[in-house]
């Protein structure tokens, strides 16, 4: 069997989840001994020819096509006819209308259908039909939760077998070992030496940053408070309005945005956190819950959408749209001894369950039984 994986986001410089899930998956599935020929096929050359040579040396084949227009509609289905590809796996929701073997699709959400108001006319209408569209041509879709199976099965009609779920996993790079930032690690980085309460994973609305603000406010009523630090891209408008909310909450430097992080800044940053908070409205998965427990560090989030599914009964999980639960979350996950220490060794333990090894290892599944179909 041969396998043709649209591996664009290898050689992007962006940090989103689609991105971080194909370079994660790439790097599990060539550590994999038992696997089928796989081409990653890329739009320009990877800018990391460690990861190139890392790919190659576990038999993962790196081809680029260049092609300034039409990339996955015209160039990359020619390739795959061309290079007599079995099966092709795109990890976000678009098929092409002519792809000449079947594709296996990876769904990480469907948050557009359910907060439709944060997205613009056009990206709704790109959206919808890339699911519309991925729905009749999809031999396959990989959820990567049972959560988005379900909206898979129940928005948008997918018989359920076609549908598997197959989790994220985390990084090794996680965990409570190493060293805390370094101070020049971004700007503010030296204030945060006594503590801080960390919230990463982007600053969309869905992700309840202006609750989390008013919640941390109320709080810093009762109690001293370590600094909340956000982590995203303060330059779109959503983080622009997050930033603004903490100015008119009169937070000043008690909020510090660090911006966009490299991974290795994060994972140091999450390590020397006292409380990770996640309040999200709705997620795919959710993967800052697991990278929290796999740090050591104790984690809220929300009760609702994939969140409990990952957090099992290791995490504080709140009501995200009652400011009062969250500010009651915080205080407990920063006082209550007790429940941080039962916290912190069921995080650690459930983390150890999801891995990229298992990921790629289920995914591998996926393609021999379409292919075998």
């Amino acid at each position: 069997m041969r396998v043709g994986i649209d591996g664009r986001a290898l050689a992007s410089s962006t940090q989103s989840g689609v991105e971080n899930y194909v370079r994660k998956l790439a790097r599990a599935l060539a550590k994999l001994d038992e696997k089928p020929e796989i081409i990653a096929y890329t739009d320009r050359a990877l800018p990391d020819r460690g990861v190139e040579g890392l790919l190659q040396q576990g038999g993962i084949e790196t081809k680029v096509i260049r092609a300034p227009r039409g990339w996955l509609q015209v160039a990359l289905p020619w390739r795959l006819w061309r290079d007599r590809v079995d099966l092709t796996h795109l990890p976000s929701t678009i098929v092409p209308f002519l792809v000449p073997c079947p594709a296996v699709v990876t769904v990480h959400d469907l948050a557009f259908r359910h907060y439709p108001q944060t997205y613009s006319r056009k990206d709704l209408r790109m959206q919808s039909r890339a699911l519309g569209s991925s729905a009749l041509r999809a031999a396959h879709f990989i959820a990567v939760s049972e959560n988005t199976a379900r909206d898979l099965i129940s928005l948008v009609r997918i018989p359920p077998e076609r549908v598997s779920v197959i989790p994220l996993g985390v990084s090794p790079i996680f965990t409570p070992d190493g060293p805390p930032p370094a101070a020049d690690a971004f700007p503010q980085a030296a204030q945060m030496s006594s503590g801080y309460l960390l919230h990463a994973g982007g600053l969309h609305p869905r992700k309840n940053i202006e609750r989390l603000l008013d919640a941390y406010v109320g709080l810093r009523a009762d109690m001293s408070l370590p600094r909340l630090v956000i982590v995203g891209d303060v330059e779109t408008g959503w983080g622009r309005r997050a930033v603004q909310k903490a100015q008119s909450l009169g937070l000043g430097d008690h909020v510090i945005f660090t911006g966009p992080l490299p991974e290795e800044v994060l994972a140091a940053l999450y390590r020397g956190a006292r409380l990770v908070v996640y309040p999200s409205l709705y997620e795919g998965f959710g993967l800052p819950i697991l990278e929290g427990m796999a740090s050591g560090v104790p984690v809220l989030t929300s009760d609702r959408s994939s969140m409990p599914e990952v957090a099992g009964d290791a995490a504080i999980l709140v009501d995200p749209e009652s400011t009062k639960e969250i500010a009651e979350g915080l205080k407990a996950g920063l006082t209550d001894e007790r429940l941080r220490e039962n916290l912190t060794a069921a995080g650690l333990t459930r983390s150890r369950y999801y891995t990229w090894e298992l990921t790629a290892k289920e995914t591998l599944g996926v393609y021999e039984r379409v292919a075998a179909s």
